[in-house]
């Protein structure tokens, strides 16, 4: 096997690496102090994921909300689009509160299927977005 000569600074830099936090890895477990330390570290993540995703879940309710009171304000087709995107925009922060409750947004394969769905209607209704800005400012 041929490796160029950067290839295996990167490799040498990269197994250094590992060997660093390997070692470190070994420390925390040998140490019970640290390990408390770790425990207690691990515990303020998941905190902060749970907090992180009813914020973010939050967020998404705040722009259905939006979509929602601009709805009112139009009429046709502009009035449909709006209101779909505030159920869009809705069901997505609702994965979100769900996702807290199963630990990953990938998993269980539904909710993966659930938020995915979500993000390609977003994107389907921002390029209709675009396409009826782009047809309106030609008339």
């Amino acid at each position: 096997m041929n490796l160029t000569k950067g290839a295996a600074i990167r490799l040498t830099i990269m197994f250094i690496f590992l060997g660093i936090g390997g070692a470190y890895s070994w420390q925390i477990m040998l140490n019970p102090a640290s390990l408390e330390q770790a425990e207690a570290q691990a515990k303020l993540l998941e905190q902060i994921y749970v907090n992180g995703n009813y914020i973010e879940a939050f967020i998404w309710f705040c722009f259905a909300i939006g979509f929602a009171v601009n709805a009112v304000k139009k009429y046709g087709k502009t009035r449909t689009h709006r209101l779909i995107t505030t159920l869009i925009f809705f069901l997505f922060g609702g994965s979100d509160i769900v996702e807290v409750q199963t630990g990953a947004w990938w998993s269980p394969w539904w909710l993966f299927v659930w938020k995915v769905s979500c993000v390609l209607s977003m994107a389907i209704l921002f390029w209709v977005y675009l396409r009826d800005r782009a047809f309106d400012n030609k008339l």
